[in-house]
């Protein structure tokens, strides 16, 4: 197994397009399951104090739990999730603490900062008119948490480079989370194209289009956005996967898809 990461070979979009589509077919139940929670999470779980941390490295644990799932064991693919999610829960859990810890000293002293720039800035910037500011607090909860919490959580789960090497790495081999960070780096430069095109473009994305619903407030923008990105975390994640797996274990294809193991029950004689 090759820790070390390497330049993918060309033609890598249509390869993980083509590989994609065919993960999905194996279980689209379970893919929907995996865009169903992270809606209902961002909706209805608050990610206070950095908290948005531990929820998205668990969420995209189970995403590649499931991916690995219908990758290797696609006839028993549930019980298969479960176990390897089971197998990885407790590295989750270690670096969810660590790289919360780490990002909650970090956020409190950009707190302080744009704290000060805004009150040495005072009335040079444009705030929202009062009128949208209403409509905004009209809008449910549920929504205006949802699209703030769901584009953040795709930024830094998805496309924030060297975040999808972390959490693949520590599910693959154990909590080491400033070396496999410092990996999935070095793998971002290696992967220029990939890097640009894909994590930049979709975090540049993701950043202009969570402030458009408190600067349009509609109910129907909302739900857009909500429903863009749900699923832009399974698909850019099982592209994350994929390149990790080609990166890491060499493996350029889809593993053959299994049969579903039958459970033989013994017979019980009845005198």
């Amino acid at each position: 197994m090759v820790l070390k990461p390497k330049t993918v070979d060309p033609g890598w979009a249509r390869r993980w397009t083509r590989q994609s589509i065919d993960l999905f077919r194996r279980s689209p139940a379970l893919a929907l399951v995996n865009m169903g929670i992270f809606f209902g999470v961002n909706a209805f779980v608050p990610q206070p104090l950095e908290l948005n941390v531990p929820a998205t490295i668990f969420l995209l644990g189970g995403l590649f739990s499931g991916l690995r799932a219908a990758d290797r064991d696609s006839g028993n693919v549930w019980a298969a999730a479960w176990a390897y999610f089971r197998e990885t829960v407790r590295d989750l859990a270690h670096l969810s603490r660590d790289v919360f810890l780490w990002m909650l000293v970090f956020s409190l002293s950009l707190a302080i900062f744009f704290a000060m720039f805004h009150i040495a800035t005072e009335g040079l910037t444009q705030d929202p008119s009062a009128s949208t500011v209403r409509l905004y607090d009209a809008l449910p909860f549920w929504l205006r948490q949802g699209v703030y919490q769901g584009g953040n959580m795709d930024i830094l789960g998805i496309f924030l480079p060297g975040s999808i090497p972390l959490v693949y790495l520590t599910m693959l081999t154990g909590n080491q989370w400033l070396l496999h960070y410092h990996t999935g780096y070095r793998a971002a430069a290696l992967n220029v194209r990939f890097t640009y095109t894909v994590t930049i473009a979709g975090m540049i994305l993701c950043a202009l289009s969570v402030p458009l619903l408190p600067r349009m407030p509609s109910f129907p923008l909302g739900l857009v956005l909500m429903f863009l990105y749900a699923p832009a975390f399974w698909w850019f994640g099982t592209w994350g996967y994929l390149w990790c797996r080609e990166m890491f274990e060499g493996d350029q294809e889809n593993a053959r898809t299994t049969q579903k193991r039958a459970v033989v029950v013994p017979a019980v004689s009845v005198r």
